[in-house]
Formats: structure tokens, sequence, C-alpha cells
């Protein structure tokens, strides 16, 4: 006895001996079929000791305890827990995801669904996709990645992409609660996955705000056990353009080919505008805007920049401006500079038995195109999980993001645009280089600017570098929730989240700076703006199996949502000096004004899901809201809703190639209320006259019955996946009805008001989305993986206000995106009628239908292509179809500077007189009759070809200005263009680096290079279709290439 005592008493010591020393453990992973899988992350559990498989598969690690668990994960395959136990070999068969039907979907308030049960159209992708690749905005990274999602994206720098789902705004959700963003504040690095719920039913629980679909942000939280690092930076700039504005550089400024500088307001030749004047040639010298002055008199010949108004010189007996070379400047080209957009991210994350957190931080470098423009970004954010008990969770989230700009581009129509003067107004004869040098006229510095017109335009360096507008955002935002297991089916949770942003805007105009509207003395202006949006709510939750068959789950609760919105503007009334901008500084009185807004809403709400034999799903969902914008007799609605899901393929015995078929349907209604304040009237404070206060009262008549508007929609789709998920699609067809909409109805003026709000009108919109997802090619090596989206939908007007045949110019059961404008008349085979006295077309008194503003269809394809530590991301998108209106086109017609306004400048000018013939014909007998709508009664008109000669300037200010022209009328004079196009939206190649940097503590390691808007394909000549429309001008869309570098320790 006393032997076997000793001889176990050793045992035991040698066997501790043994697991002092690390125990390695070797292995290979393959799939169902053998084939080896490189690249599969293992991990001892509860550690960040772990490794990856090579490219045979084969893996090696040491472990750190006795009782180690290894996880094996690995995309598109299910993970795998082993416990270690005395085994130093272990081998591990990875089996693919096959349906995912199990795995849980986020929906409205947070609840949590699983996919096979949900019966809306949900669509999600993950953040990973978007981590790769920087942008200028984080949702420019969301186009083509969700059937039925339209990203427009703008051009210029700090300009937010707008988002249209199923053709309305969307709720932007993070983190389970509704956030106002324009994307700027938010991190792709910091996105675990964007869910999109497109459809009524889905959103209908966060009543009016979700009305229009939502998309819900996921962000990133402790993932992995033990202890993780992560350090990554990514960096692009531009490289070319993947759209130009290509105009004429023949051609500078003047009329008529005649053009000579004094004061660049019509006192020299033709030197207020239009850029119509001689043409660049060799040994051709023309008095400009830097031409020196020479005194008449004594013959002394000044340096001079710009008009003489003010001064000595401004004497055209005594002074006159010398000519000089008249030549080419490539302005545009020269003006822009090379954009950069940097961010370097942080992240500490742990995970335990108990806690859970993760910190992170996130800052973000943009240097514009435009000279002196900048963005900065910033970021900290911090989340926890603890676990308090076995029943009891806490939940906590706190972020503060900072958006600051010191300076930012101008937008919009008008002088305050760099577009505006230097690719429309300004003729290439001006030495854009002298511009930037002199910005003032020589001694008024501060005073008077330097520049090649003073009616209309600015300095485009002055405006960049004299002129400064500031944002400076601050937004916190707090979350806490609690989550209590009263029993095993029973839960409580309550949560709480406050939004606090504070916005400080300025602008400093220096004077003689033009906009319209504002004074040319000097200008500074402040907005300082607070929001506040808290939520509350609770939610209680129980889950019952009733029998083998059926179970049961309800969800009930409520929540209250409180907003507040105020401002404090403050300008001055011209400037006393130059460059001090302060309200003390200002020449009149100060102009000052606060506003005040607050809202409210009480909610209520419950769900009950019913799962039947785990093959129907039925969820049933009411909410009620009291809204504190309507009338008390009206401000309470109610939302209803019904879905539900049948998965065939567990009722049914599929065919083998068939995974899953799942079957799903749903209807809801939800209603909206009014922005705070549109059921009074109240007067406004518009300033003083003589000392007396000046009061306005609104224009609108109030009307104290206004309903809550509404929406009933219907969805219907088909969900399926074949062969092992290697092929699947989701099909949604959807029906939405708004109606009770509020509008504004014109009334007689002789009431003293323009009109009143009233609830009319329905509208219909249908659609269709597909999805489709592939892996095509999948091998030991190489693997091709891919998403097809595809979407249409079409809005018509299906009920009019009062039984009236007609709203505006759409009738009855009209398409709304049907697109009117002023034309020119046609004959009866659609040939422009023109005036044979004048040789110019005639006006169409009535608008003319000119296409759909909406593409007939947009589609999405996304990529991945693998070969062993290499991959590679495809991303096209676009959109077939469709029309819009071309501001940048037209005014390049009316200026001169269109690449085909040269065609017949040469013999014109050469000939003395007008040498073009439109093609088009004159009426010589009969006449068109229409009805009181423009409809064609009668026509009896005959025509004759078009003979008449016409200016060939004035043909070029009229046809395509004045009125709007379809590439289906003429393609060379066209302004309403075309919007299909395709674009290469990016390319990324990354390269996992772990087998070849192996540092101890350094778990992963990845770089990527990539391109961003490579290249796109269109019809619209000069704009970029993508950027949604072109009534304000677009920046030259520009093309990046970046790197990123990814660190995990």
């Amino acid at each position: 006895m006393k032997k076997i005592l000793v001889l176990s008493l050793l045992l035991l010591q040698i066997s501790s001996l043994a697991w002092a020393q690390p125990l390695k453990v070797t292995g290979k992973v393959t799939d169902t079929r053998g084939e080896p899988l490189p690249g599969v992350n293992i991990v001892e559990k509860g550690t960040t000791n772990g490794t990856i498989s090579d490219m045979e598969g084969a893996y090696s690690i040491n472990l750190t305890s006795s009782s180690a668990v290894l996880v094996f994960s690995y995309v598109g395959f299910a993970v795998q827990e082993i416990p270690v136990g005395i085994n130093t070999v272990i081998d591990v068969q990875l089996s693919e995801k096959t349906v995912g039907l199990d795995e849980v979907v986020i929906t409205a308030l947070g609840i949590t669904q699983a996919k096979k049960s949900v019966g809306y159209s949900v669509q999600d992708f993950s953040g990973e996709q978007l981590s790769r690749v920087n942008a200028l905005n984080v949702a420019n990274l969301f186009s083509g990645q969700v059937s039925g999602l339209t990203v427009n994206n703008p051009t210029g720098i700090f300009q937010s992409p707008t988002l249209v789902l199923r053709g309305k705004t969307p709720l932007i959700v993070v983190d389970d609660i509704p956030v106002s963003t324009n994307f700027f504040d938010l991190t792709s690095s910091d996105i675990e996955n964007v869910t999109v719920l497109k459809g009524t039913t889905a959103s209908a629980l966060y009543g009016s705000r979700g009305r229009n679909g939502a998309i819900l942000i996921t962000t990133k939280k402790a993932g992995k056990e033990g202890l993780e690092v992560v350090l990554a930076n990514n960096t692009m700039v531009t490289a070319g353009f993947t759209v130009w504005p290509k105009t004429q550089t023949q051609y500078g400024n003047g009329s008529n080919g005649q053009y000579e500088f004094w004061d660049g307001q019509d006192g020299g030749v033709n030197d207020g505008d239009m850029i119509w004047g001689p043409k660049f040639e060799k040994g051709k010298e023309i008095a400009q805007w830097n031409s020196p002055i020479k005194d008449n008199v004594t013959g002394e010949v000044i340096p001079w920049w710009g008009d003489v108004f003010g001064t000595k010189y401004d004497d055209k007996s005594r002074y006159s401006r010398v000519p000089i070379p008249w030549e080419y400047h490539n302005n545009l080209k020269d003006f822009l500079e090379t954009g950069l957009v940097s961010t370097t991210d942080f992240s500490l994350s742990s995970k335990g038995e108990k806690v859970a957190q993760r910190f992170s931080a996130s800052y973000t470098k943009q240097d514009g195109q435009v000279p002196n423009s900048f963005l900065h970004l910033g970021g900290l954010s911090y989340n926890s999980t603890v676990k308090i008990s076995n029943s009891l969770t806490f939940d906590g989230k706190l972020s503060y993001n900072k958006v600051y700009s010191p300076n930012y581009p101008r937008y919009g129509y008008g002088p305050r645009n760099h577009m505006y003067t230097i690719l429309i107004w300004m003729g290439d004869d001006v030495n854009g280089k002298d511009l930037k040098r002199h910005l003032y006229v020589p001694g008024q510095e501060g005073y008077r600017q330097a520049n090649f017109n003073y009616a209309w335009y600015n300095n485009v360096y002055f405006a960049a570098y004299e002129l400064s507008q500031k944002y400076d955002e601050d937004k916190l935002n707090g979350q806490i929730k609690l989550k209590y297991d009263i029993t095993k089916n029973l839960s409580l949770q309550a949560r709480s989240s406050a939004v606090i942003t504070g916005l400080f805007e300025d602008r400093a105009s220096p004077k003689s700076y033009l906009n319209y509207g504002d004074p040319r003395d000097g200008d500074y202006k402040s907005w300082n703006s607070h929001w506040l949006t808290t939520d509350n709510d609770i939610l209680l939750t129980y889950r019952q199996p009733v029998s083998s068959f059926l179970n049961i789950t309800v969800n009930a609760g409520g929540a209250t949502m409180y907003q507040k919105y105020s401002q404090e503007y403050n300008a001055t009334d011209g400037l006393i000096v130059p460059w001090v901008y302060s309200l003390n500084n200002s020449k009149g009185a100060v102009k000052a004004s606060t506003y005040l807004q607050e809202k409210a809403i009480r909610s209520v709400y419950s769900t009950v899901d019913l799962d039947f034999m785990d093959a129907l799903f039925l969820t049933f969902a009411a909410r009620n809201d009291w809204s504190s914008t309507l009338p008390k007799a009206n401000n309470s609605y109610f939302y209803p809703s019904f879905s539900a899901s049948v998965l065939v393929s567990n009722l049914v015995k599929m065919p083998e190639a068939i995974d899953m078929l799942k079957v799903f349907g749903s209807w809801a209604s939800v209603a909206n209320d009014l922005s705070p304040y549109q059921i009074s009237s109240y007067y406004a404070n518009v300033g003083t006259y003589e000392g007396l206060t000046m009061l306005s009262y609104p224009g609108s008549l109030v009307n104290y019955d206004i309903a809550p508007e509404k929406s009933i929609s219907f969805e219907t789709g088909l969900s399926a996946s074949f062969l092992k998920n290697r092929f699947h699609f989701d099909l949604a067809y959807f029906n939405v009805v708004d109606l009770n909409q509020i509008l504004d109805l014109p009334v007689s003026s002789a009431s003293g008001f323009g009109s009143r709000k009233v609830n009319g009108n329905e509208y219909t919109t249908t659609g269709l989305e597909i999805s489709l997802g592939a892996m095509p090619v999948r091998t030991t090596n190489f693997s091709w993986q891919s998403t097809l989206n595809w979407d249409t939908r079409v809005k018509k007007l299906t009920e009019i206000y009062g039984g009236a045949k007609k709203y505006g110019n759409y009738s009855l059961n009209e398409r709304v995106d049907n697109y009117y404008a002023i034309g020119w008349m046609k004959s009866a085979d659609g040939r422009v009628i023109i005036n044979e006295s004048t040789g110019l077309p005639i006006k169409d008194p009535y608008p003319q239908m000119l296409g759909h503003l909406d593409p007939n269809w947009r589609f999405g394809f996304i990529n991945n292509f693998r070969y062993k530590n290499l991959s590679v991301d495809i991303n096209f998108d676009g959109a077939w179809g469709g029309v819009f209106w071309s501001r940048t086109v037209e005014k390049l017609w009316w200026g001169g500077k269109h690449p085909n306004s040269v065609k017949y400048r040469d013999q014109e000018y050469a000939a003395g007189e007008p040498v073009y013939v439109p093609d088009g014909v004159n009426v010589v007998s009969g006449e068109l009759v229409r009805d009181t709508d423009g409809k064609i009664i009668s026509d009896t008109r005959q025509y004759k070809e078009n003979t008449t000669k016409v200016s060939w300037q004035s043909w070029c200010q009229i046809y395509p200005y004045q009125a709007k022209v379809t590439e289906k009328e003429s393609e060379y004079f066209a302004n309403v263009l075309d919007r299909s196009f395709l674009k290469l939206r990016r390319i990324s190649l990354t390269y996992d680096m772990s087998d070849v940097l192996k540092i101890k503590g350094l778990k992963r390691t990845e770089l990527s290079l990539y391109s961003y808007n490579v290249f796109i394909i269109k019809k619209a000549m000069l704009v970029d279709p993508d950027f949604g429309d072109d009534n304000n001008l677009q920046d030259p869309s520009a093309r990046y290439i970046g790197l990123s570098a990814k660190l995990t320790f």
C-alpha cells in the first residue's frame, strides 16, 4: 500500500512537471471533403494566444493551460470548440454554414429574431467590407450593398451622401437608438454590422420615425475572449478624375468675338459677362484684367491687377490698359489640389467571464481639392457588458465625436461656389495664377478684390483664402441598458439614452466679396445650435413552449422620446474695418435672433410571435403614439402590423439540391405627425423700420383639425438557398399606399393667405427587389463569392384631393417622377418649329413631359476573390434609364464654354454675319388647337424646311438654355441627360502577412492597396450622374488610390 502511494505521488509530480512545460498541439484543418483549409483562426479560448493554419491546413500552437479549449473559426464555416485534454495532435474537420436560418437579425427596438421567422425584407452586410477602403464619408461605402437602397454620392469635401430606401428617407439607428446624423460622426472601423429593415412592417415599432424603413448600425463590442489590441491606418489621395467637366479651350471672355477689359462691368468691350470672345491665337494681344496701366500723358506703365474704381487711374481720357498676350490657361486644373483622406484607428478590447469591454479612438484628416479646405473627424467610444449576476446584465456605451472644419467650400448655385465661377463663367484667357498671386487691387488691400469681373463673380482664390466658414460640432452619446431575467422564460429590459449635440458655425466674408443677398461691405455671421434627444423605453419579454409544436414569444413595453432644438444667430451689418470679424466691428445695427422648439412622443407597443413546428412563423405587432405636435383631438395614432414566414423546406421534403425555401409576407399601417408648431400661428420679428418693430404673420392658414399622415404597406417575397448555400436568392415585392398626406393647398390671394394645410392625395409605390448570392468557385486555394442586388420601383398619384382631375402637372394614376418642364414647340413628327422671321425656336406654353426622374432599375455587384492569403474585392453599381436636368450643361451653353459651342464661331466671325441654319421647320399654314391641359384637339399645321440663318451665339444662348432639350430631341444640344451609368466603385487587394511577420504577440497583419471611385461608363456628358442631380453644380468626380495597414495584437 505504501509503495502504491509513493508511486502515485511520483506520477503526479511527473505530470505537474510535464504541464509546467508549454504543451504543443499540432494538427490539420480540412473541410468535409478532406480539402485543407488555409487561414483558419485557432485561438486558445479565454486568451490572446492564437495562430492560423498554413496553406496545407496545418497548424501548431503552444498552450498555456492544461484545461485549454481550442476555438477554430473560418469565414463561411461553423465555429468549433475542442477541449484539448491530453491530446497533442488534433485534426479538425469544419462544416460549412449551410443555410444560416438559425442566425438572428436585429429588428426594431433591438428585438432579435431568427432569420427563418422574419416575415419581411431584411438585408445586411458586414462592417469588415467598409474598413478596408476609405471614402470621404462612410455612407459612400453603402453604395450597391443592399437592393432598394440608393446612395447619391456628392463629389466635394464635407458633402454628405443622401440615402433613399424604397424612395423615402430611412431612419438611422445606431446601437438600437435612433439618431440624426450626416455620417461624418461615424467611423467605419467601429461598425460591426449594418442591417437594413426595408419595409414599413420591419420598422413599425419605431413609430413615425421608422415609417420609411430603418438602417440599423451595430458598433463593435469585445468579441473574442482575452485581450485584443488593433491599430490601423488608412490613407488615400486623389489620382486623376473619374468624371472631368471638359470645356472649350479655343475662345476667351467677351461677346461676338470682341473683348477689352476696363472695369469688368461692361465699361470696356464686352467685359461684363460671357465667354464668346476672341480666339486664342499666337501673337494676339488684348487689354485684360491683369494688364498694366499706361499713363498716356507721361508714358509711365504701372503694373496692375483688377479694375481702377476709386483710384486716380479711373480716367479713360488719360489712362489705358496695355494689351498683353491673349493666351489659354488651364484654370480648373491649376485651381484644384491633391485631395487627401487619412484615418488612424485604435481599439482595445477585453472579454472575461463577467465583463466585456471595448475602447476605441479614431482620427481622420481630410484635405480638400479646393485650396484652403480641411476637415478633421475624431471619435472616442467605450462600451461594456457586465454580468452582475446570473440574472442581471448591464450594458453601457459612451461616445464622443468631433467634426471640425476651419474652412470648407461653399456649394450651391451662385458666386459663392468656386465651380460657378471657374467652370461656368470665367474664360480661360484669365490668368488664374495671377488671381492667386494678387488677391487685392494694389493699394486697396482689405477693401477691394482683384478680379476679372466685378458684376457677377469672385476671384476664386480670394474666395478660397479670404472667406472662411467654420464648422465645429461636438456630439455626446450615452446609453445604458439593464436586463433582468426574472425567470427562465420571462425577462425585463430597461434602456435610456441621450444624444447631446452642440454646433458652432461662423462665416467671415471679406469686403468686396459677392454673394447674393449679402452686403459687399464685409460680413460676419455666427450660428450657435444645440440639440438634445432622449429616448427611454422598457420591454417585457415572455417566451414559452406551449407544446412540442408551438412556441410563443410576447413582447410588451412603452417608450418616451423628447427632442429639443435651440439656435442663436448673430450677424453684422457690414464691417467698419477689414479683417476684424467681430460683432463689435459692425457698421450698422447687429442682427440677432433666437429659436427654440421642443417635441415629445409617448408610446406603448407589443408583439406576439408564434412558431408552429419550426415551419410557420406569425408575428403580430401593435403600437400607439401620442404626439405633442398634433391637435389634442388627433394626437393619438395606432400602428398595427402582421407578418408571416413559411419555411416550406421544413414542411415538404425538398430535392437534395435545395437547402431551404421560405415564403414570407407582411402588412402594416403607420402614421406620421407634424413638425413642431404647425398647428398654431404666431408673429415673427423681422426687424425695425424708423425705430418701430416690424412683425410678420404666416402666409399659410393653420388647420387646427389636421390629422396624421398614414402609410399602409404590403410585402411578399421568397428566399431560397441551393447546393449547401453555394447559391441563394431573396426576392421581395412591395406595395405602399401613402394617404391622408398633409398638403399646402393654394388658396385665393383675396383671403390674405397663400395656402392652407389639408389632408389629401394618395400615392402608391410598387417595387421589386432581388438579391442573388453565389460562391461559383471554391477550391483549396481559391474562392469567388459574389452578391448581385437589383431593384426597381414606381410611384403614382392614385387619388387627388377633392376629386380634382389634376394636381399640379400630374393627372390621376400618373407617375410622380415624371419630369415636366418648358420645352420647344414640335411638329407632329417631332421636329423643332422655328420662327421664320427670327430663325429662333418657339416655346411651348404648356409644360412637356420629358422623361422619368427615377431610373428604370438600379443594381450593385459585390465580389470577393480569395487566393491563399490574398483577398481581392471588386464592387460595381449603377443605374439604367431615367433623366435629370443638368444646370452645368445649360449654363455652359449660355456662357460659351460648352465644348460644342465652338462649331460655327470661326465661320461667323470671318463672314461678319450669321451662317448657321438651325435644323427645323417653319409653319406655313393651319393651326394647332389644344384644351386647357395642353392636350391636342386638332392639328392642321403645314410646314416647310427652315432656311433662316441665325447668329450661332444667339442660338446657343437660347435653344439649349431657355428651355429643356432632351437627348432624344438633340444629342448635340441636350441639357436633359440620361441617368444611366455603370461605376467601378472600388477595388482592393488585401494580403494577410501573418505567415510572413511571425512576431511574438502579433496575431494578424493585413495590408490593403485599393482604389475608390475608379471609373464610370455613362451616357451623360460632363457630369457624374452618381451625384444624384446637377441642380447646384458638381466638383469634378475624383478617383482615389489608397493604402491601409491593420495590426492585431
